[in-house]
C-alpha cells in the first residue's frame, strides 16, 4: 500500500468527511494486492475510531482468518455484535468458533438464531452448523401477529404439539400438518411455551403475548421487601451473590426474604444447590417449568410479591454491609421516587470509575472498601443522590406504589431481557416518577453471565422497540453522558476509596497480542511513531520527519503514527494513524503488536515514554533533528550540518 507522492493525493485523503471511506477501500486493495499488513492496520484504525461501522470490523476478521490467527474468532465477534441480525455475520461467527473447536459455544448461540432464520427461510446454513456442533434441534416457533408461526425439520403428518400456558398453567395438544404451521393460541395474553412431546421447548419459546399488568394488592404505609434474583446459568457466581445476601441481612434493619427464580436450568448442580438454599426459611424458590426468559421470570417473581418493594438483582453480583437499609432510605427520600440503583463496576449509567464504562469485578476487600467510602461520603453530605432518566436493572430496588400503578416489566415487545427496565423506568417517569443513582451504595456485578453471547442479539432487537417508542430517550441518555452530573460524586468517591490495589481498571474483552501462523506481508518498511501527542514539543519534529518521507521519490517508506493527528500529518500522505488502544475502547490488537505487523524497524519515543517490548527506538529529545536522522536511517550522505539524535539502542 505504497503511498503517492503527496502532489497526487486523492481529494478524500484531504477531506476529514471523506478519509475513513477512502481508508477502507485501500486497505481493502491493499488485502487484495496480497499486503495483509496494510489491511490490518487500515481495519484496525478505522475499528477504533468508528466502533458502531460494520464493513473494517468485517474486513478485520477476514484478514485475521487468512492469517491463521489465534484471535479470528474474536474479531469475528466483534463484527457481529454490529449487526447481530446479519445472516452471513452469525454463519461466520459459528463457523470460526467451530475452527476455533468451540461447539459449546455454537449450541448455545444457534437455538437463539434459529427462530428468526427459519422465519426468513434462510436457516439452511445455520442448521448445518448446529449440527456440526452436535445440536440436532427438531424446529423453531415465533410469534406473527396474534398468531404463533413455527417449522418442524424432521416430523411425521400428525405430530402433536405440547403448548402450554406459564402463567396460568394451562396445558393444550396442537395437531401440525406440514413442516410450516401456524395457529392461533387459545387466549390472547399468555406466556407460549411450545415442545414436541416430551422433549424440551422449541427454540423461540417463550412466546410472550401477555401486556405489562398493575398488581392487585392492598399497599402498606411501609411496603414489605423482597430480593428478587432470577437464575438460569453461572453456579458459581449465583452462590457467592446468595451468600453475600443472606451475610448481608443481619447488618440491616429493614427486614428482606430472598426471593430465587430458577428459570428451567439445564444446569443439574444449579437446581440441585437449589434444594439446599430453600431450606434456609430467608429463601423462597419459585422454578419455572420452561425457560422463560429474563423478563417472564421476573414478572413473575412480580406477581408473586404484590405489594412488596422489589429489589430486582442480577445473580453475577455482590453486596455487603447495610446495603438494603441504604438503597431503602434512597427510595423513600421523595415521595415521587419509583426506583433507585447503586453505584458499580459495571452498572451503565452509575458505573465506577467511568461513567458507562464497565470494569472488572472487585474483590471482596476492595468492595467493602468502595462500598463503605461510598456510605461514608453519604452520610457526611459530600455526595448526594442523583436522578437519571432510568435506572440500570443489575440491582434495582422499585416502590410497591409505582409498580401498583406501572405494573409488571413489557415482555410482549421486548424479547427476553436488555432494555426491559428502561422501559418501565420511562412508562414511571410518563406517569410522574422518577429514578436516582443511590451514591451511597455499591454493589459488585460481573455482567453478561445468563445471557452469554445473546445479549448482543437482544440488545440490538429491543433497542430498536425503545427508539420506536421513546425517540428521546437516547439524545437525553447522551446528553446526560456528555454532561454527567454524577461526575463530582465519582471523584468523591475515587478520592476517598483510592486506586485499586489489585489492577487497573480495563474493560474485558481487551486488546489482545495475536498469535499468527505467518507474518502478514507488508507494502513498505514503517517508522513508528508512540504515543504521539499534538501539544508535545516534538510533534514539529515528527511533522518534519513526515514531510522528509513523503517528498523521496521512491515510496517505500511510510510512518506508523499511535497516537493523535493533525491535519497537517494527514496531508503528508504518508502516514498510517491509529488511536492509542483505551481500556473501553473498539481495539482489538495491543499497540505493541502493531508494531510488528507494521514492519516497523525503528519506534520514535517521545522523552518520558517507555516501550514494552524489544525494539529499536530512538529518543525525540531536544537534540534530534529529523531530517539529519532520516538521512542517516537510510544510509544516505549527511548534509553539512553535523548529525545529532539521541539514541537509546536496541533494548
Amino acid at each position: 500500500m505504497a503511498s503517492a507522492p503527496v502532489t497526487a493525493l486523492p481529494s478524500a485523503w484531504r477531506s476529514p468527511r471523506l478519509r475513513d471511506d477512502f481508508l477502507l477501500s485501500r486497505a481493502v486493495e491493499a488485502f487484495k494486492a496480497g499486503f495483509p499488513a496494510d489491511a490490518l492496520l487500515g481495519a484496525e484504525a478505522l475499528c477504533r475510531r468508528h466502533p458502531e461501522l460494520v464493513a473494517p470490523a468485517l474486513l478485520r476478521a477476514v484478514v485475521l482468518q487468512s492469517l491463521g490467527s489465534n484471535l479470528a474468532a474474536a474479531a469475528w465477534q466483534r463484527a457481529w455484535c454490529r449487526d447481530p441480525q446479519d445472516p452471513n455475520l452469525q454463519d461466520n461467527l459459528l463457523t470460526a468458533w467451530l475452527a476455533a473447536g468451540d461447539p459449546a459455544r455454537v449450541a448455545s448461540l444457534a437455538p437463539v438464531l434459529l427462530p428468526q432464520r427459519c422465519r426468513a427461510g434462510n436457516h439452511a446454513s445455520l442448521l448445518a452448523r448446529a449440527h456440526a456442533a452436535g445440536l440436532a434441534p427438531a424446529g423453531a416457533c415465533w410469534r406473527s401477529g396474534t398468531g404463533i408461526e413455527g417449522m418442524l425439520f424432521d416430523a411425521a403428518p400428525g405430530t402433536t404439539l405440547t403448548l402450554q400456558d406459564e402463567q396460568r398453567g394451562e396445558h393444550y395438544e396442537v395437531r401440525i400438518e406440514g413442516a410450516r404451521f401456524r395457529f392461533a393460541p387459545p387466549h390472547a395474553d399468555g406466556v407460549w411455551s411450545l415442545a414436541m412431546p416430551g422433549a424440551a421447548a422449541l427454540p423461540g419459546s417463550p412466546l410472550v403475548f401477555a401486556a405489562p399488568r398493575r398488581a392487585s394488592a392492598t399497599l402498606a404505609p411501609q411496603a414489605p421487601l423482597t430480593v428478587l434474583v432470577p437464575l438460569y446459568r453461572g453456579l458459581e457466581q449465583a452462590r457467592a451473590c446468595v451468600a453475600s445476601v443472606l451475610a448481608s441481612l443481619p447488618a440491616n434493619q429493614v427486614a428482606a426474604r430472598l426471593l430465587l427464580i430458577d428459570d428451567a436450568s439445564a444446569d443439574a448442580a444449579l437446581s440441585s444447590w437449589l434444594d439446599t438454599v430453600e431450606a434456609d426459611p430467608r429463601v423462597a424458590v419459585l422454578r419455572n417449568r420452561y425457560n422463560l426468559g429474563f423478563i417472564e421470570s421476573v414478572n413473575r417473581g412480580l406477581r408473586h410479591c404484590a405489594g412488596h418493594d422489589v429489589l430486582l438483582l442480577n445473580a453475577d453480583t455482590q453486596v455487603q454491609g447495610d446495603w438494603l437499609d441504604r438503597l431503602r432510605a434512597a427510595l423513600y427520600r421523595a415521595p415521587g421516587i419509583a426506583s433507585v440503583t447503586p453505584w458499580s463496576n459495571n452498572g451503565e449509567i452509575s458505573s465506577f470509575p467511568d461513567i458507562a464504562h464497565a470494569a472488572p469485578v472487585p474483590d471482596a476487600a476492595r468492595l467493602r472498601e468502595l462500598d463503605q467510602a461510598a456510605a461514608g461520603l453519604h452520610r457526611a453530605g459530600a455526595t448526594v443522590d442523583v436522578e437519571v432518566p432510568a435506572c440500570c436493572g443489575f440491582a434495582m430496588l422499585m416502590r410497591a406504589e409505582a409498580l401498583a400503578a406501572i405494573g409488571t416489566l413489557d415482555g410482549a415487545a421486548l424479547e427476553r431481557g436488555y432494555g426491559e427496565e428502561v422501559d418501565w423506568c420511562l412508562r414511571a417517569r410518563a406517569a410522574g416518577y422518577r429514578h436516582v443513582v443511590a451514591t451511597g451504595v455499591f454493589v459488585a456485578h460481573a455482567g453478561g453471565v445468563s445471557f452469554g453471547a445473546e445479549k448482543h442479539l437482544r440488545v440490538h432487537q429491543n433497542r430498536a422497540v425503545l427508539v420506536a417508542r421513546y425517540p428521546g430517550y437516547y439524545p437525553e441518555y447522551q446528553r446526560f453522558l456528555r454532561s454527567d452530573p454524577l461526575a463530582a460524586a465519582r471523584a468523591a468517591l475515587a478520592q476517598r476509596a483510592g486506586p485499586d490495589p489489585g489492577a487497573a481498571f480495563t474493560a474485558a474483552g481487551q486488546a489482545a497480542a495475536p498469535d499468527l501462523a505467518q507474518a502478514p506481508a507488508s507494502s513498505c518498511t514503517r517508522i513508528a511513531v508512540w504515543r504521539h501527542r499534538l501539544g508535545s514539543p516534538q510533534a514539529a519534529q515528527v511533522l518534519a520527519l513526515a514531510r522528509l518521507v513523503a517528498a523521496r521519490a521512491k515510496q517505500s517508506v511510510r510512518l506508523l503514527v499511535i497516537g493523535e493527528m493533525s491535519e497537517l500529518l494527514w496531508a503528508t500522505g504518508v502516514v498510517d494513524a491509529l488511536p492509542v488502544a483505551t481500556r473501553h475502547g473498539e481495539a482489538l490488537l495491543d499497540d505493541t503488536s502493531l508494531l510488528a505487523i507494521g514492519a516497523c524497524a525503528v519506534v520514535l519515543l517521545c522523552e518520558g515514554d517507555e516501550l514494552p517490548v524489544d525494539i529499536d527506538t530512538v529518543r525525540i529529545g531536544p537534540a534530534f533533528d529529523a531530517r539529519y536522522w532520516f538521512s542517516a536511517w537510510l544510509g544516505a550522505p549527511p548534509s553539512a550540518a553535523p548529525f545529532q539524535y539521541a539514541h537509546s539502542g536496541a533494548r
